[in-house]
Order: structure tokens, then C-alpha cells, then sequence
């Protein structure tokens, strides 16, 4: 396998879940973090540590979607009172106390933002080109595989991103703005989808919704240390287990309902 290097200084992003995020902030990002996939998404086998950009969005759209099959087939039957409650009582929080367990379970979609504390050597993300194109993985598809003994220490992640989290207020009007945000940040992970899946060059599809948009990240962000990450957890859409089960299910049906018109299919 040809490596390359990543300067010191360079800034590269990795995708997860927010139930990853105060074992990264304990532990930092192990060698043995692997990528999801979807169906024929590939990369999942490759050494390392996979970081990108656009591809990034994919794997927090990777994890987050996986996660979030398995929950729903753990808890049937909540799950399905949970959302005709929502559909019977639009607007209303549903009064489910069974709910507490399952929203522990629970993890949105975030991406990392990192700054290599030193060079590091990268592989190729053969999803993309074959093992001897590292440099061509990394410049034309802005991914690759980390290799660095022990990982990638947790204060060389500066910040992270995360969508516009909503509350029952929210969803009780028809285009609410906090809502349509919501929608565009998941447009950026089936970006990341259409970048696995068709092969459309990041470059391209990231130009493009900067230029709608005016961002090439989730409309919200926050600081990588305790202080930040305790006051993420107190939002009410991460603390109350109703309010975190109700975003997990607006993501999900935008994710759905946008890439379906890309011809992705997530089931």
C-alpha cells in the first residue's frame, strides 16, 4: 500500500454518533474505529481510521441510521405507539415514560472537526481508487484512512457539528424555519450518501450547497472539551427522552425522503 501525508495543522473531520462522543472526549478516536456502511457502501474493511469531509457527513449518516434500525427493531411496539401518538396529537409531547430507556440508547448524527497535532500518513479509501492512490484519495475524494499508533488524541478535535435540534413547538406549524434547517443539514449527509453511492466527486456537491446555502457543515457547532459537552447534553433536545426520540425521527424521515430521490435506498 503507497502512503501520504497530511501536514501538521491539517484539518480533517470524522463522523458518529452523539452516544460516541464523551468516550472519544475520554479516550480519543481509536485505530480500530470502523466506517458503516449502507447496502453496497464499501470501506468499512479498510485499516485505520476513516476521515474526510463530505464523506465524513456519510459516516455520521452511516452510524446514525444503523443505530437507529436497531432501535426501533429493539422497541416495536413503543415505537410504533411513540409515533401515533405524534400523528393523533400533533404538536404535543406524548406523556411515555417508557420512553427514558430507549432514548438513552439513542444517538443523533455529529461530525468532528480535527486538527492533526502532527503529520500523519493516510492510506487510500479504496471505495474510491485502489490501494496505491492514497494522495489521489485524499486530494480528489477528500478521504482516506488515518494510520497513527494509538489513535487520534482527543484534544486534537477542536470542535463539532451538529443539526438543528427541534422541540414540539417545532413541528406544530407547517415550514417552520427551525424545521427546513433541520432538512438542509440532513441534505448534506445524503450528500455524503450520493458521494459513496454514485460517486459524485465532493468538490462538486459541496460548491453547490455552499452556494445554496452559504455552509458546507451542520448549521450547528460546539466546542470538544467537558464544559461544552455537559452543556450540549443539558439542551432539552438531548436531555428529555420525548424531545431526543422526536429529532431521531425528523432526521431519519428527512434522510429517507431525500435520498429516495437520489435512488438510495437505507433499508
Amino acid at each position: 500500500m503507497s502512503e501520504f501525508k497530511l501536514a501538521a495543522g491539517s484539518i480533517v473531520k470524522f463522523g458518529c454518533t452523539t452516544t460516541q462522543l464523551y468516550p472519544i472526549l475520554r479516550n480519543g478516536i481509536a485505530m480500530s474505529s470502523v466506517r458503516q456502511g449502507l447496502q453496497d457502501a464499501a470501506g468499512a474493511s479498510i485499516p485505520g481510521i476513516m476521515i474526510g469531509e463530505l464523506m465524513a457527513y456519510f459516516a455520521a449518516c452511516a452510524d446514525f441510521c444503523n443505530d437507529t434500525g436497531a432501535v426501533h427493531h429493539a422497541h416495536q411496539d413503543i415505537m410504533a405507539a411513540f409515533v401515533q401518538a405524534l400523528q393523533n396529537h400533533r404538536g404535543e409531547k406524548p406523556q411515555m415514560p417508557e420512553l427514558e430507556s430507549i432514548a438513552s440508547e439513542t444517538g443523533l448524527p455529529v461530525v468532528l472537526e480535527i486538527v492533526l497535532g502532527e503529520d500523519c500518513v493516510i492510506l487510500a479509501d479504496t471505495h474510491f481508487v485502489s490501494e496505491g492512490e492514497a494522495e489521489k484519495s485524499w486530494k480528489l475524494w477528500r478521504s482516506g484512512s488515518l494510520q497513527r499508533e494509538g489513535g487520534i488524541p482527543a484534544n486534537w478535535i477542536k470542535q463539532f457539528y451538529f443539526p438543528r435540534l427541534l422541540d414540539y413547538r417545532d413541528i406544530s406549524v407547517a415550514r417552520n424555519p427551525r424545521s427546513l434547517e433541520q432538512t438542509t443539514d440532513t441534505a448534506l449527509m445524503v450528500g455524503g450518501l450520493m458521494q459513496s453511492w454514485h460517486k459524485d466527486t465532493p468538490a462538486d456537491l459541496l460548491n453547490a450547497f455552499n452556494k445554496q446555502y452559504g455552509r458546507i457543515n451542520f448549521s450547528q457547532r460546539s466546542q470538544f472539551d467537558e464544559t461544552s459537552l455537559e452543556r450540549f447534553f443539558n439542551l432539552n433536545a438531548m436531555l428529555d427522552p420525548a424531545t431526543r426520540l422526536l429529532n431521531q425521527m425528523t432526521i431519519w424521515q428527512d434522510i429517507d425522503s431525500l435520498a429516495k430521490k437520489q435512488g438510495i435506498e437505507l433499508n
